[in-house]
């Protein structure tokens, strides 16, 4: 049993706490996006040739109904549905309206309604256009009732694929950089949806739908809440840096921008001084507190792009993270937590939180990827053995410009990766032939306090060779922006970690200090294996009911600016309760 609790916190009051798969979910494309049109002809064209789809999909029938003839039932929905409105799901449809004799299957206005805001809330995310094209297909005005029908079950169908997968393909769907491909809905779900559809319990059905997750509904309301705010947004127009006690005619953009977050009241924000006043000071650190910003009241570019942000926006953002929430349950009592934009570590031991730390993750470049593991072991005084990819583009040029560097940081270079390779002099090496491409030596670092890993590494089974470790260079942890490893991540509070989990291997704080001392490496299994989650989180309501946001720092939240640009078609949709 872990234990060393040293306060409670309800795991439940962190959001996106934890991964449903153990897959690497990095993605390094750069990120572009299909326009609603070219989607839908590549979902079109890619569902018709792919193999789940060579043979016409039927649900399960039931019991006593008698079915239309198909191609009777065929020629009714070419006739009904317009010319310019694709289908998706054009064979499956002809089976399930086959079998409900072409009588409507929406008739329940809340089952149709919730299907309608569950489409919307997907769409607004961004990440797939065809969400928002049946919405806009939906709309058209001189539908007949059965053709919208016809086009909400399409929809359905499409929907239910993308839950049916979402669990197993969110690592590319909700970060990729390219919209997915719909393929045929599993069986099961096909047969719900016909069985709910004959039983009159499409409500209760689409109901089973929504996000499991606890923090749905909150984020929900906060998403709902901004698109509420329709009033033109304010624009700090400032080339420069505003610090507490100058002036400047911004400052009145300020003012309401503040005080349309609730943190400055209405006889603040009326005041006509251009003065950047403590009030406005206290205000500003407070918001900059809720976008993971140092509060220092300073208005550099980063919180001037956030204070620039229009509520339309934030709730898209907050609309992609939603959809998220599908792949991050929040019931694993023990674990640890790491939300990568968050630049955070939670350790969570039977839903109280006994350690919390500053990490430093990867850059844009080298992104630390999404992935669950579990912890099986910790190393006292590891050595390091460089990554060949650190080793071409970071250590080559220098060490080739000064083979001192090698020695100087403690490097040793072996002649291969083989367990019998030879030590060899950086100096007897030809670098007028060596470039970082064709380098084939292995770089090792020694154990010691200037090793790269720190004091303790801990180790998790996975295929990126991503794991935890401590660093010689803590003072990098007072930084605002983290994202600076090569992927792996670094945790300012190691020593405590591996206090605790070296504690439940049976070692006390004398033994520990021992071995740190001898420095010989020492590898520790841990009794039990203690799950780790990097997830990648960049906005939620935190325990206090307040929204918070953080930088996008691998870009993943850019397919929300897609949900920007059809809220006019998306909103509509919505539930607003």
């Amino acid at each position: 049993m872990v234990t060393g609790v040293k306060k409670v916190v309800p795991i439940s009051a962190m959001i996106g706490t934890l991964l449903l798969t153990p897959v690497s979910w990095a993605s390094t494309a750069p990120v572009t996006h299909l326009t609603e049109a070219d989607a839908k002809v590549e979902n079109l064209k890619a569902f018709s040739e792919s193999p789940e789809n060579t043979e016409t999909q039927a649900a399960e029938p039931v019991a006593g109904v008698n079915a239309l003839p198909l191609s009777d039932v065929a020629d009714s929905i070419r006739r009904e549905v317009p010319a310019a409105t694709p289908l998706l799901y054009t064979d499956t449809l002809t089976n399930i309206y086959a079998e409900h004799q072409l009588k409507p299957l929406w008739t329940d206005e809340k089952a149709r309604l919730s299907l309608e805001n569950q489409l919307a809330e997907a769409a607004l995310a961004g990440f797939q256009p065809q969400f928002t094209a049946w919405l806009n297909a939906l709309a058209q005005p001189d539908l007949s009732p059965l053709a919208r029908d016809m086009i909400l079950t399409d929809a359905a169908l499409g929907y239910l694929y993308y839950l049916d997968n979402v669990s197993t393909k969110g690592d590319k769907w909700l970060y990729g950089a390219r919209p997915f491909t719909f393929a045929a809905v599993s069986a099961p779900s096909l047969a719900r949806l016909n069985t709910a559809a004959h039983n009159g319990t499409l409500a209760a059905f689409t109901d089973t739908l929504l996000p499991a997750n606890k923090m749905y509904q909150p984020m929900r309301k906060a998403m709902l809440t901004e698109l509420a705010d329709t009033a033109p947004w304010p624009e700090m127009v400032i080339n420069r840096t505003l610090r507490p006690g100058e002036s400047h005619e911004s400052v009145g953009a300020l003012r309401e921008i503040l005080h349309r977050f609730n943190l400055i009241s209405a006889n603040d924000m009326m005041s006509a001084g251009a003065a950047y006043d403590k009030t406005l000071v206290a205000a500003v650190k407070q918001f900059q507190l809720q976008h993971g910003l140092e509060a220092d009241g300073v208005i550099g570019k980063q919180t001037r792009e956030w204070l620039n942000k229009t509520p339309q926006m934030r709730a898209a953002i907050m609309a992609v993270n939603i959809q998220r929430l599908r792949i991050t349950p929040d019931n694993q009592p023990t674990a640890i937590l790491v939300n990568i934009p968050d630049f955070s570590l939670y350790f969570y031991v039977d839903n109280n939180l006994i350690l919390e730390s500053r990490t430093i993750v990867g850059r844009a470049e080298r992104k630390t990827p999404i992935m669950s593991s579990a912890l099986n072991n910790v190393v006292i005084n590891p050595p390091w053995t460089v990554p060949p990819t650190m080793s071409r583009q970071d250590i080559v040029p220098r060490g080739r410009a000064d083979p001192s560097y090698f020695s100087s940081r403690g490097y040793t270079i072996y002649n291969g990766w083989s367990n019998n390779a030879s030590v060899i002099d950086p100096y007897s090496i030809d670098w007028s032939v060596i470039t970082p491409s064709n380098f084939p030596y292995r770089i090792t670092q020694a154990p010691g306090p200037s090793n790269s890993l720190g004091r303790y590494k801990f180790n998790m089974p996975n295929s990126e060779a991503i794991y935890l470790h401590d660093t010689p260079n803590h003072s990098l942890f007072n930084k605002n922006m983290r994202a600076i490893s090569s992927g792996c991540v670094r945790v300012n509070k190691a020593k405590d970690l591996a206090a605790i989990l070296l504690g439940d291997a049976g070692w006390n704080e004398t033994r520990v200090d021992g071995a740190l001392k001898a420095g010989s490496t020492r590898y520790v299994s841990i009794p039990n294996r203690i799950p780790v989650y990097l997830y990648y989180q960049t906005a939620w309501v935190n325990a206090e009911n307040i929204p918070q946001y953080r930088a996008d720092i691998y870009r993943y939240d850019d397919s929300s600016l897609k949900g920007i640009d059809k809220l006019t078609d998306i909103t509509p949709f919505l539930i607003k309760s």
